[in-house]
């Protein structure tokens, strides 16, 4: 089951609202809850639209959908497409909720009442013997092969802000450097075109005095 849900907006990385823990719990995952601050952070128009991340020895699964990323750590045991079943629903009822009032999050935590709601939520999803865990398997199965998802490592994920902001420089270097060269190729081209016009100008003068002399 998910040990933590978070909700942040995908373009700004705000939290918007996070499950209920008590306080063991929440000392044994404040790691994590930084790790999850910091990957919303590093979400971009390109970011996957569902993704794990490897954090051993627990594992990150995320959806995003209108600008809205929904966040679960979980086991990794818990199969994948249950936490990405049980984030569906999620966004199913924050939207029903909020969907005319996420615009007005300004503030970290802006829905933090909805916490309450992703602990009734969880409690459908959790791996526990009986008939529902024979339905969850079930639908597990079934999603199985429709899922698409994209696994990364926690790492690489935090990694990769300065790596693009290294590739940023590095592009905006070559982009300066390539507006120069064509300038000077450009002045080059001039030089040549004149000097070209110049000696064709110097061959016709010097015909021209050769025709005279000898015409004269």
């Amino acid at each position: 089951m998910a040990l933590l849900t978070l909700i942040a907006r995908a373009s700004d990385g705000l939290p918007l609202s996070a499950s209920v823990l008590d306080d063991e719990a929440g000392r044994n995952l404040v790691e994590f809850q930084t790790q999850a601050k910091q990957i919303f952070r590093k979400l971009t128009p390109q970011s996957p639209r569902r993704c794990s991340i490897e954090s051993p020895p627990l594992v990150f699964h995320y959806i995003i959908s209108d600008d809205i990323c929904y966040m679960a750590l979980c086991e990794p045991s818990y199969p994948p497409t249950l936490a990405f079943s049980y984030l569906e629903n999620v966004n199913t009822e924050f939207i029903g909720q909020y969907s005319q009032e996420i615009h007005k999050a300004h503030r970290p935590y802006y829905f933090i009442e909805f916490g309450a709601e992703l602990n009734r939520i969880k409690k459908n999803f959790q791996d526990v013997p009986g008939r529902k865990t024979t339905h969850l398997k079930g639908l597990s199965e079934e999603l199985q092969g429709v899922q698409k998802i994209m696994f990364e490592n926690i790492d690489a994920v935090l990694q990769r802000g300065e790596l693009i902001s290294a590739l940023s420089d590095k592009a905006s270097y070559l982009a300066v450097n390539s507006k120069a060269y064509h300038q000077e190729a450009k002045l080059l081209n001039i030089r040549a075109s004149l000097a070209a016009k110049i000696a064709v100008g110097v061959v016709v003068f010097f015909l021209l005095l050769l025709l005279r002399y000898v015409l004269f």
